[in-house]
Parts: structure tokens; sequence; C-alpha cells
């Protein structure tokens, strides 16, 4: 084995070492920690080694290549997200949420995928040496969630297998695939906009946890080898030169669809979409219709007959107005299914109310309703 395949090893394994260290005795990897670990490395790496600048010929269709992957992806994410729900993220584009969620994670990414880049130039064609890098990288990835788990039972080990280290396994596969193939930029940029996207968008699809670590695990690998397809097409000319118009094409119809629904959906916006999970209100607004909630209303001016959107411990129920009664200045109102032969036993008071239904769209809230139930 070479000299420079020896140092390499050597300097990959003391870095295991020291993130099994952080993995079990004391966390050091924690926010701007690792950052400045990645900094200290890559000094060090420099000294040894020498660090590598990124040139790529095909750099910029790479990128339009994960434009699209992107673009693509998210349509059908959040067309499930529109059949499960969504939920609104916390607020982190604020001075304190960019300094300690958003700046971390980008400035650690852009380090990691330079460092990564480097040590695979250096690994060359030794597969030992690529081997071992790539367990690095998976023991910098998993370092503080292993340090965090308690593994006092089987299930916390099977836990920690499926939503930390089979994604961390793939990612990294996926990562090193692509930085060897087509330099650093183009795995920052596809990490960047999977790492951050949770922290940016108001609104994202209602996942549990397993899910998001199936879809963790999925994507890098789709879109290493939608990269391999690309890589080999371009080599042997099989792309033709309208590639890029037909794709964009492609996309703007889906993409219009998605903003439409997120729209309705998100309930930020003054229409509010609503899939209705039952038939209390037939034969007028029947189960799987999709009601379409107006937000901007005036409470008092609410009239029997109306039909309005209530949310009572965290239900929404659709149901009509057919009692007002007058409380001093303001009013409460009573509500039924058509449907039904009772009155709902409860009062509705103006914070219950989301707003009046406007129209119906038959059949449509079907998915949403078959998923949840």
């Amino acid at each position: 084995m070479k000299t420079g395949y020896k140092r390499l090893l050597v300097f990959s394994i003391i870095l295991i070492i020291l993130a099994m260290f952080n993995s079990f005795f004391i966390n050091i990897f924690e926010g701007y920690g690792l950052t400045i670990i990645l900094i200290i490395i890559l000094a060090i790496f420099n000294r040894i080694f020498i660090i590598e600048k990124d040139r790529h010929r095909y750099l910029k269709d790479i990128l339009f290549e994960i434009f699209v992957f992107v673009v693509t992806f998210f349509i059908f994410y959040y067309l499930l997200g529109f059949i499960v729900g969504l939920a609104r993220t916390p607020e982190y584009l604020s001075l304190e949420g960019i300094a300690t969620k958003i700046l971390p994670i980008i400035l650690y990414c852009v380090l990691r995928e330079v460092f990564r880049y480097n040590m695979l130039c250096k690994a060359d064609r030794n597969l030992l040496c690529t081997i071992i890098v790539i367990i690095l990288f998976i023991m910098l990835d998993t370092s503080n969630t292993l340090y965090y788990t308690n593994f006092r039972s089987q299930y916390d080990i099977l836990k920690f297998i499926a939503l930390s280290f089979l994604p961390a396994i793939s990612k990294n596969i996926s990562y090193s695939y692509i930085s060897k193939r087509c330099g650093y930029k183009p795995v920052i940029a596809f990490d960047l906009i999977f790492s951050l996207y949770l922290y940016i968008l108001p609104i994202v699809p209602n996942f549990n946890e397993y899910v998001i670590s199936i879809i963790y695990l999925l994507i890098p690998i789709l879109f290493a080898y939608r990269l391999y397809l690309f890589l080999d097409a371009k080599s042997h000319d099989r792309i033709p030169e309208s590639y890029k118009a037909g794709k964009v094409k492609s996309i703007l119809i889906p993409l219009l669809i998605i903003f439409t629904m997120v729209y309705f959906y998100s309930g930020y916006f003054r229409f509010y979409a609503i899939a209705v999970a039952s038939g209390s209100m037939s034969p007028n607004i029947k189960k799987g219709d999709l009601a379409i909630v107006d937000q901007k209303y005036d409470y008092n001016e609410i009239i029997i007959g109306d039909v309005l959107a209530v949310k009572k411990n965290g239900i929404i129920i659709v149901h009509r107005v057919v009692k007002r009664v007058n409380i001093g200045d303001s009013y409460v109102y009573y509500t039924k299914g058509d449907a039904n032969n009772n009155m709902d036993d409860f009062v509705i008071k103006e914070d219950m109310v989301i707003g009046k239904v406007k129209f119906k769209i038959p059949y449509i809230g079907y998915p949403t309703v078959w998923f949840n139930e």
C-alpha cells in the first residue's frame, strides 16, 4: 500500500475514534462545536495532504438536475401531505433561529462536503480507504444522536437503527458517490435543501418520524442513481439539446397545482379547504367532499342557515347554524348536521369558528378521509 493511503487510513481512524469518544463520553460536536472541530481538521489535513479545489465540467447541468429532482420531489411530497395533513413548523426565521439552528447546519454542511471531497480524492481508487472514509462520515452524522440515545431496550436499538443509522448509511454512500463523480458543490446544494426546508418552509407534510426516515433513506439513493444515468448519457452524447426546456415544462403544471393546494390547505390564506370526514351534512355536503371555507367573515353577522367550520377539541366539524342567541354585545350559536336529528351538544363561541363554508367540491377529499381512517 502506498504511503499516502497509509497516512489517509491513520488520519481517518483517528477521527473515527474521536467521533466514538464524542458518542459515548462527552459531546463536543453539538452546535458550533462540530464546525470548529471541522475547521481544525481541515487545517491539519491541508498541512498533511493539501486541500484540492472542486472543478467539474458539467457543474451547471448537474445543478439543473438537482433543481428538477428537488422540485419533482416536493411536488409528490406535498401531494402526499395533503392526504395525511399539513403541520406548521416552528418559527426559525429570526435572529435567534438563524444563529442557533440554520447557520450551524449551513457551516457543517459546507465544511463536511469540502472535507469529504478531499478525503475521497486522496483515497482515489483504493477501496479500503474509500470504505473507511464513508464510515468516518457515517460516524460524524450519527455521533450526536448516539450520545443522547439511551439503549435500555431492544426497541431503543431498533429505533436508532431505523431513524438515524440506516438513513446515515444511505446518505453518506450516496453523497460519497456524487462527490467523487461531481465534486462537493452539487452535494452541498442538494444537502442544504433537504436539511433546511424544515426550518424555512412555514408548513410541511405531517408524516410521522418513521415515514420521514424512509424518505431520508431513499432520496439520496434515488438522486445518486439519477446523476449516474445523467452522467452516463452525457458521456455518450445521448442527451438532446432541448432536454432542459422539456423538463421545465413538465414540472410547471404540477407546480401550479401544488401552489394552489398549498393556498387552500395551509390555512394561512383567506380560503381553507377541509375534507369532510362524515355524512352528518348529507345530502348537501357528503362524506369525501371538499368544503371550501372563507376565513374572512364577521362573527356577529353569522345567521341561521350558514354552514360553519368549527374546531372543537382539535377536531374540525362542518355543521349548519340552527340557533343564534344574543349575549351582551355578541352572540353564541348552535349547530346541527343536516342528517342529524338533534343539535350539537356544545355552544359555538367566536374562538371556535374557522370560517363559513362557501362551496364544496365533490369527492376531492376522499383520499384524505380514506388515509386518516
